[in-house]
C-alpha cells in the first residue's frame, strides 16, 4: 500500500469511534426514554425485591429449573439496590451503557488503520446496527438484556484475542468466559472464539489461555448437570417458528411428537440462514409467507436484498483468498472469517430447541464484522488493478446501494424502539387487572408499594404516540416477528 493512503492507527480508530458515537448514543437516548416492560420485566424485579443480596439471588438460581442463569438474576438484584428507588433510570441506564459498549468493542475489533478501512466503517457500523440480530438484543427489555451482555462478552473475547496477549489477557478471556456462561447458555460461545481464534493463530490467545478455558467449558457441565441437577428445558414448553407458521406447544407435539430430530434440524439451518439471508425470521419465512397472502412489504427486499450484498461481499473475499492460494487463515480479516464460521456453526447448533432471532445474535456481530473485512479487500484490490471507469462506476454504484440498504435497516431499529416504548407505557394501564387475574397480585401482595413505584415511573416515562409514527413507516422499516 502505497504512503499516501495511510493514517496513522490511532488517527483512524479515532475517527472510527466518533463515528461510531453517533448511533450509539442515539440509541441509548431512546432506551432512557424507555417504559419498564410489565411482560419480561416486573415479575423479575419483583421477585428480585424478596432476595436479601445479590449473592442470594445468585445462589437460588443455580438449579433446578430448565435454565442455568444465576449472574443474570444476581444482576437484576444488584442493580435494583443499587437504583435506591430510581428502577426505571437504573436499569435504562445500564441497557444504554451496555449498547455502548456493545458498539465501541465491535469498532475496536476493526482493523482501522487505513483511508480505506476507515471509508467502509459507516458501512460496517450500518451492518452492525441494522442487523436484525442486533436489533433483537436491543428490544429485548429485560431489567437486564443477557442476550446483550453475552454478545458484549463475546465481542470483548474477540479484542482480547486480537491482542498481544500475556498474563493479564488470559485472566480476562478466564473471567469473560465464566461471565458470560453463568448469564445465559449461548455464554458458551466465549469457548467458540477462543478456540477458533487459537486454531488460526490469534497473536492473544496462548495454549495455556485454550487449555484453562477448556476446562471451565467442561466444569460448566459439570456443575450445571452433576452438582446441582440443573434440568435442560422441555422441547414443548414455548411456541416456535417453522416454515410459514408459529407453532404452539400442543402444535409441536402433534406434528412432531417423540421424534423432535426433524425440528432440531430445521433450527439449526434456518438460525444459518437466518444471520446470511434475514430469512427466516424466529424460524418462520416471512417473505414466502407474505407473498402467499399477497401483501410483501417493502421492509422484506429492503433486508433480503441488504443480506445477499453483505454475504456477497464476504463470498467474494472468500473466494479470491481461495484464488490466491490461501489453504489456511494468515491475515487478520482471514482469523475473522474462521472465527465467524466457526461461532456460527456453534450458534446454530445452541439454537436447536427452537429458532429466535436474539439467540443468534452473537453471530450477527461476528457476521459484521467479517463484512468489514471483507469489504476493505475489495475496495484495496480494485485500487490497486487500476480498473477501468465502468467497472468502478459499477462498483459505486453496488456500494451505495448497498449501503443505502443497510442505513435503512439501522434507522429502523429507532422505529421499532418508539412503537415499543409506547406499547410498553400502555400495558401499565392493565397491568393491575392481569396480575391479578393471573395470581401474580395476590403472590406479589407484601411488595405493592413497589409495584406502585414502578408503575408511577413507567408511566412518567415520556413515550411518543405510535399514531405519530408514519404509516409508510411500518411498512419500511423493521418489525417485531
Amino acid at each position: 500500500m502505497e504512503p499516501h493512503i495511510k493514517l496513522s492507527r490511532n488517527s483512524a480508530r479515532t475517527i472510527a469511534y466518533a463515528m461510531a458515537c453517533v448511533p450509539a448514543l442515539a440509541i441509548g437516548y431512546v432506551l432512557l426514554r424507555m417504559p419498564l416492560q410489565v411482560a419480561d420485566s416486573l415479575t423479575l424485579i419483583l421477585d428480585a425485591a424478596e432476595f436479601s443480596s445479590a449473592w442470594e439471588s445468585f445462589r437460588s438460581h443455580t438449579g433446578g429449573s430448565g435454565y442455568f442463569r444465576p449472574l443474570f438474576y444476581a444482576e437484576i438484584k444488584l442493580l435494583f439496590d443499587l437504583a435506591h428507588g430510581h428502577y426505571q433510570l437504573t436499569y435504562r441506564l445500564f441497557h444504554a451503557a451496555s449498547v455502548f459498549a456493545f458498539v465501541m468493542l465491535f469498532v475496536r475489533a476493526l482493523d482501522v488503520r487505513s483511508r480505506a478501512a476507515l471509508v467502509v466503517v459507516p458501512l460496517a457500523l450500518t451492518v452492525f446496527i441494522g442487523g436484525h440480530t442486533f436489533l433483537a438484543t436491543v428490544k429485548e427489555i429485560y431489567p437486564v438484556s443477557h442476550f446483550l451482555q453475552v454478545c458484549v462478552l463475546a465481542l470483548a473475547a474477540l479484542n482480547l484475542v486480537q491482542s498481544k496477549g500475556g498474563r493479564l489477557v488470559e485472566v480476562a478471556l478466564l473471567a469473560t468466559f465464566v461471565a458470560a456462561a453463568l448469564t445465559i447458555e449461548s455464554g458458551l460461545l466465549v469457548w467458540v472464539v477462543v478456540v477458533a481464534a487459537w486454531m488460526v493463530g490469534a497473536p492473544g490467545v496462548s495454549t495455556r489461555a485454550v487449555v484453562a478455558v477448556s476446562a471451565l467449558f467442561v466444569a460448566y457441565f459439570v456443575v450445571r448437570f452433576g452438582v446441582y441437577g440443573t434440568e435442560m428445558p422441555l422441547l414443548y414448553e414455548r411456541s416456535s417458528g417453522f416454515l410459514l407458521e408459529r407453532l404452539d406447544p400442543e402444535d409441536l407435539r402433534r406434528q412432531f411428537g417423540d421424534r423432535p430430530m426433524p425440528f432440531y434440524a430445521y433450527n439449526v439451518l434456518s438460525s444459518v440462514s437466518s444471520v446470511l439471508f434475514s430469512q427466516p425470521r424466529s424460524g418462520v419465512w416471512i417473505l414466502v409467507s407474505q407473498f402467499i397472502a399477497g401483501d410483501v412489504p417493502p421492509r422484506t427486499y429492503i433486508n433480503l436484498a441488504a443480506s445477499l450484498f453483505a454475504t456477497g461481499l464476504i463470498l467474494v473475499y472468500v473466494i479470491d483468498r481461495l484464488r490466491m492460494g490461501m489453504r489456511w487463515p494468515r491475515t487478520r480479516a482471514d482469523r475473522q472469517v474462521f472465527i465467524f464460521a466457526a461461532v456460527l456453526a456453534a450458534n446454530a447448533v445452541i439454537s436447536f430447541g427452537y429458532a429466535k432471532d436474539e439467540i443468534v445474535s452473537v453471530a450477527g456481530a461476528f457476521y459484521a464484522v467479517t463484512v468489514f473485512g471483507a469489504a476493505v479487500h475489495v475496495l484495496e484490490k480494485i485500487r490497486l488493478r487500476t480498473p477501468s471507469k465502468l467497472a468502478v462506476a459499477v462498483l459505486a454504484v453496488l456500494f451505495c446501494v448497498g449501503g443505502a440498504l443497510w442505513a435503512t435497516r439501522a434507522v429502523g431499529v429507532h422505529t421499532v424502539l418508539l412503537r415499543q416504548a409506547s406499547a410498553h407505557r400502555n400495558d401499565w394501564a392493565h397491568a393491575e387487572q392481569q396480575m391479578r387475574e393471573n395470581g401474580l397480585w395476590d403472590r406479589h401482595s407484601q411488595t405493592l408499594p413497589l409495584l406502585r413505584t414502578l408503575r408511577e415511573q413507567s408511566i412518567a416515562t415520556p413515550a411518543m404516540n405510535q399514531a405519530f409514527i408514519p404509516r409508510w413507516a411500518n411498512r419500511v422499516f423493521d418489525a417485531d416477528y
